[in-house]
C-alpha cells in the first residue's frame, strides 16, 4: 500500500512539462549546491595570481665596501616575476587611494631606508629592515588573511637573503682576521730566532766568565811565586848588606853604572804607572758590564717565568757563571797600586843609588842601607808586577770574551724587539678589524642577525575578530533565508486583492508591506542577537540598522517578483538557485578574483554582491562611494522587482484551470 501511495505521488509529478522540471529540480537542487560550492572554492589560494596587490618601490639603495646595494629593486623584481599575486608596482598616493577605496586588497611599500638597514649589520647602528604593509579589512577580511599569510613567506625569503649577506659580512671579517693572525705568526717565528740568539750570546757570556775564573786561578798562582821571590829578594838583600863591606871596593864601577839603572828604574816605574791607570780604567767599566749581565738574568728570568723553555734553560746556564767580585777587583787595584808606589820608590831608590854611589866610597854604611831599602822595595815590587801581570793577562781576556757575548746578547734583544714589534703590528690590525662593540651595539648587532627584516602592518579598517570579517556574508544571507521563509507562509500576492478592481501596484503592495514588517522584525532579532548576544562590533550602528532594511526590503521585493512571475513552486525553486549562485558569487569568503571566470562575470549583477560591500563599509571600515552604490543598486532592484511584480498581478487577474489546479505546488 506504501509503495502504490509513493508509485501515485510520483506518477502526479508526470503529467505535463512543469511537473516534470519539478522533479528535475528537486534532483539539480542538491547537485547546485555542492557542486557550485566546490566549484567555487575549489582551489581559491590557486588563483592569488589575480588578486590585485599595490607595491610601491621607495627604496634609495646604499653602498657597502665600494658596491651599490639596490636590495628594494631586488625584491620588486623577485616579487613581479614571481607572480604569486598580482602586483601592481605603483606610487605611495595610488597605494594608499587604491587600498581605501578597494583597487587593491592591500599594499606594500618598501621604505626609503630598506637597503641602507639591510647593510647596517656590519656597521655602527644596526637597524632591522622593514617593510610596510597596508590592509583593509572592509575590502575583504579573507583577503587580508591571505595578504598576512602571503608577507610572512615575503620576510621569510628577504630575512633568508640578507642573513646570507650578513654571514657573508662576518665571514670577510673573520678572514681579515686570520690574516692578521698569520702576520702575528710570522712575527713569532721572528722572536724565536731572536730567542735563540739571545742564548747564543749568552753562551758565549758564560764562556768568558769560566776565562775570567782561569785568570783568577793563574792570578793565585802568580801570587804564590811572587811570594817565593820576595823571599829570595830579602835573602838576597842580606847578602848584600854583609856585602857592604865588598860594596866599597867596586863602587866606583856601581857608581858608573848606576846612571843606567836609574834610568832603567825610572823606565819600569813610568811603565807601573801606566799599566795602573789602564787597569783602573778596566776596573772603572767593569760594574756597567756586571749590571749589564744582571740585566739579561733580569729578562731571561722574565721570560723563563712567562713560560719561554729556552729562557729558562739560558737562565740555567749562566747560573753560578759571575765576574770578580767589587772586593776582589778592589784588592787587584790596591796591589797594583802597591806595585806602582813601589815603582817609583824603586826609581827613586835607583837615583840615590846614582847619588850615593858616588859617596859609596866615603860611606859603606850607607850603601848598606841603601841596599836594604832596595831589597824591601825591589820585595814589593817583584810581588806587585807579577800578580799584575797574570791577572791583567786573565782579565783582559775573559772581559774580551765577555764583551763578545754581550753583543750578540744585544743584536739578539735587537732582533727579539723586532719581532715583538712585527708580532704587536700583527695584533693590532687584525684586532681593529673585529668590531669594538659597545653592549647597546653587540646586542642591536644580534638582534638585527637573528631579524634582518620586520614587516610593519597597519590595517586602515580592521576587523576585531573572525565573525565580524564574516559578518557582512552572513547577514544578508540570513535575510534571504528569512524572506524564503517568509514568502513559504506569505502569498506574495493575496487573493482577495486580485478579487478586487485595486491597482497592479496596490496588489502588489497588499502583499509586499505585510513581508516588509516581517522583514523589519527580522532586522531587529538578527542585530540583537549578534550584537548583544555574540558581541558583534559595529562601527556605524545606525547607518547599518538602515542598510539591512534595505537589504531586506530589496531581497523581499525580488524573491515576491519571482514567485509572482514564475509561480509559486518555480519560484521558490529559482530563489533557492538564486541564494546559492550568490553565495558563491559574492566575495564573502575569499576574493572574487579567485574564482572561475564565470562568477566573477556574474558578481557585479547579484544584489547579495552590493548587500556584502555596503556592509563591509559600515560594519568594519569608513562608508565611502561603494556605500551609495550599493544603497542606489538595492533601491533599484526593489524598485525593480515591485514594479514587475505590479505588472504580473494586472494579468492574473482572470483565473484559468491551471491557476485554479496547478500541476505543481509547493
Amino acid at each position: 500500500m506504501l509503495s502504490l501511495t509513493s508509485g501515485t505521488e510520483l506518477r502526479r509529478f508526470g503529467r505535463g512539462r512543469l511537473p516534470r522540471l519539478a522533479v528535475a529540480a528537486m534532483l539539480l537542487v542538491p547537485l547546485l549546491y555542492g557542486a557550485l560550492y566546490l566549484w567555487a572554492f575549489w582551489d581559491p589560494t590557486g588563483h592569488l595570481d589575480a588578486v590585485p596587490v599595490a607595491l610601491v618601490n621607495a627604496d634609495t639603495g646604499a653602498d657597502r665596501d665600494g658596491s651599490r646595494v639596490t636590495a628594494g629593486q631586488d625584491l620588486t623584481d623577485e616579487l613581479t616575476h614571481g607572480a604569486a599575486l598580482d602586483w601592481v608596482v605603483t606610487d605611495a598616493a595610488d597605494a594608499a587611494a587604491g587600498v581605501r577605496d578597494g583597487d587593491y586588497y592591500f599594499a606594500v611599500t618598501i621604505p626609503a631606508d630598506f637597503s641602507a638597514d639591510l647593510v647596517s649589520a656590519g656597521g655602527d647602528a644596526p637597524t632591522p629592515a622593514q617593510i610596510d604593509v597596508t590592509y583593509n579589512d572592509a575590502n575583504s577580511f579573507i583577503g587580508t588573511t591571505l595578504g598576512r599569510s602571503a608577507m610572512d613567506h615575503v620576510r621569510d625569503g628577504v630575512a633568508a637573503t640578507a642573513g646570507a649577506q650578513a654571514v657573508d659580512q662576518v665571514l670577510v671579517g673573520l678572514g681579515s682576521a686570520r690574516d692578521g693572525m698569520l702576520q702575528a705568526a710570522d712575527g713569532a717565528v721572528s722572536l724565536r730566532d731572536a730567542a735563540q740568539q739571545v742564548g747564543d750570546g749568552a753562551r758565549q757570556v758564560a764562556d768568558g766568565a769560566d776565562g775570567v775564573r782561569d785568570g783568577a786561578a793563574r792570578l793565585a798562582a802568580g801570587a804564590a811565586t811572587l811570594d817565593d821571590g820576595v823571599r829570595q829578594v830579602a835573602g838576597g838583600a842580606d847578602r848584600l848588606s854583609s856585602g857592604a863591606a865588598q860594596l866599597s871596593v867596586g863602587a866606583r864601577t856601581a857608581a858608573d853604572a848606576s846612571g843606567n839603572l836609574a834610568s832603567g828604574t825610572q823606565a819600569v816605574a813610568d811603565g807601573v804607572h801606566t799599566a795602573t791607570q789602564q787597569v783602573d780604567a778596566v776596573a772603572g767599566r767593569l760594574p756597567a758590564l756586571v749590571d749589564g749581565l744582571t740585566q739579561v738574568d733580569a729578562y731571561l728570568a722574565a721570560r723563563a717565568a712567562a713560560g719561554d723553555a729556552d729562557a729558562a734553560a739560558l737562565l740555567a746556564g749562566l747560573d753560578g757563571s759571575h765576574l770578580p767580585d767589587a772586593t776582589t777587583v778592589t784588592a787587584m787595584t790596591d796591589q797594583l797600586h802597591a806595585l806602582d808606589s813601589g815603582a817609583a820608590q824603586a826609581a827613586a831608590g835607583a837615583q840615590t843609588l846614582s847619588d850615593g854611589l858616588g859617596t859609596l866610597a866615603d860611606s859603606s854604611a850607607a850603601v848598606a842601607s841603601g841596599a836594604s831599602a832596595l831589597a824591601s822595595g825591589s820585595e814589593r815590587t817583584a810581588a806587585g808586577a807579577d800578580s799584575l801581570a797574570a791577572g791583567s793577562a786573565s782579565l783582559a781576556t775573559g772581559t774580551a770574551t765577555l764583551a763578545d757575548g754581550a753583543a750578540q746578547v744585544a743584536d739578539g734583544t735587537s732582533r727579539l724587539g723586532g719581532g715583538a714589534d712585527e708580532l704587536a703590528g700583527g695584533l693590532t690590525d687584525g684586532a681593529t678589524r673585529i668590531p669594538d662593540d659597545s653592549d647597546e651595539q653587540r646586542t642591536a648587532r644580534a638582534d638585527t642577525l637573528a631579524t634582518p627584516v620586520a614587516i610593519d602592518d597597519e590595517d586602515v579598517a580592521p576587523a576585531a575578530s573572525l565573525g565580524e570579517g564574516f559578518a557582512p556574508l552572513f547577514l544578508p544571507l540570513a535575510l534571504f533565508v528569512g524572506g524564503l521563509i517568509t514568502w513559504l507562509l506569505l502569498r506574495p500576492l493575496p487573493t482577495r486583492a486580485l478579487a478586487t478592481p485595486a491597482s497592479g501596484w496596490r496588489v502588489a503592495l497588499a502583499g509586499y508591506l505585510p513581508s516588509l514588517v516581517i522583514g523589519a522584525g527580522q532586522v531587529a532579532l538578527l542585530l540583537g542577537v549578534v550584537g548583544l548576544g555574540l558581541g558583534l562590533s559595529i562601527g556605524h550602528p545606525v547607518g547599518t540598522v538602515a542598510f539591512l532594511l534595505l537589504v531586506a526590503a530589496s531581497f523581499l521585493a525580488l524573491q515576491q517578483m519571482l514567485l509572482s512571475v514564475l509561480g509559486s513552486a518555480a519560484g521558490k525553486v529559482a530563489t533557492i538557485a538564486l541564494l546559492m549562485l550568490q553565495i558563491t558569487s559574492a566575495s564573502g569568503t575569499y576574493p572574487v578574483e579567485t574564482t572561475p571566470a564565470f562568477f566573477q562575470a556574474v558578481h557585479h549583477v547579484l544584489p547579495m554582491t552590493y548587500a556584502v560591500g555596503g556592509l563591509r563599509s559600515l560594519i568594519t571600515g569608513t562608508p565611502d562611494a561603494r556605500l551609495w552604490t550599493a544603497v542606489v543598486y538595492l533601491l533599484g532592484v526593489a524598485a525593480v522587482s515591485l514594479a514587475v511584480t505590479a505588472w504580473k498581478a494586472g494579468r492574473l487577474r482572470t483565473w484559468t484551470v491551471p491557476r485554479l489546479h496547478p500541476a505543481l505546488s509547493i
